[in-house]
């Protein structure tokens, strides 16, 4: 409980202040510009402070088979952990977010500038409708787009099903998928202040080609990751 204690006052007092700091430069700046100054920097200190303050190390398994070029990343969704890995993994993307997010005050304006993509989780249709047009926006932009296809956090032995949207913008883009699983929950649970001591794995699997069908694309994408979790 020290160590979470510690943890948490110290990344995040740093983290808003930076943030505040950070937002008249960053109003003005383009989302690249934007990754490097604020997200990048976050992200490290967030790593820093897990392993020195909460005892939480990290392993990255497999960054080898990301194919050259645009892709579609899916990973499974634990943790506040994976949102932020990925801006020291990926270098252009775009990452799909729950609306609400963009219209925080500060926050919301960091997300914007990165060019994230909102869908409204309370209207699947809709959702699915702004994903395809902001995905193609990516797209056309030369991005690599991030997608948490559960849709929402899950604990570590929790299983939640895989939402459409990942499917829509393989089969839309014609791009391969890479499915990610990362098991940050065991150590930084969802909505949880308290963090637990251990190695946080996080590993890239065999990328699915473009042209399956929607039944295809999930039995190959649900093998990996429930592979993983069991």
């Amino acid at each position: 409980m020290l160590r979470s204690i510690l943890f948490n006052l110290i990344f995040w007092s740093v983290f808003v202040v930076y943030l505040l700091l950070m937002y008249p430069i960053v109003y003005f700046s383009s989302a690249e510009t934007t990754l490097r100054l604020s997200y990048r920097p976050l992200t490290r200190w967030m790593l820093f402070c897990l392993k020195h303050f909460a005892g939480v190390g990290y392993e990255i398994r497999g960054k080898e088979k990301v194919p050259i070029g645009q892709v579609i990343i899916g990973c499974n969704h634990q943790s506040a952990w994976e949102t932020m890995v990925f801006s020291l993994l990926l270098d252009d993307f775009a990452a799909v977010v729950k609306k609400e997010l963009l219209q925080k005050p500060i926050a919301g304006m960091f997300m914007k500038r990165l060019e994230c993509i909102p869908v409204d989780r309370e209207s699947p249709v809709k959702a699915i409708k702004t994903l395809l047009k902001f995905g193609k926006i990516a797209y056309d932009a030369g991005k690599s787009i991030l997608i948490f296809p559960n849709g929402t956090r899950a604990s570590a032995d929790e299983h939640v099903e895989y939402k459409s949207g990942v499917f829509a913008l393989y089969k839309t883009l014609k791009l391969p998928v890479v499915p990610v699983y990362v098991n940050s929950g065991k150590c930084w649970s969802r909505n949880s202040f308290r963090k637990s001591p251990g190695i946080i794995t996080m590993e890239f699997k065999q990328p699915i080609l473009p042209g399956l069908d929607k039944d295809e694309f999930f039995e190959q994408f649900e093998r990996n990751m429930e592979t993983e979790r069991k």
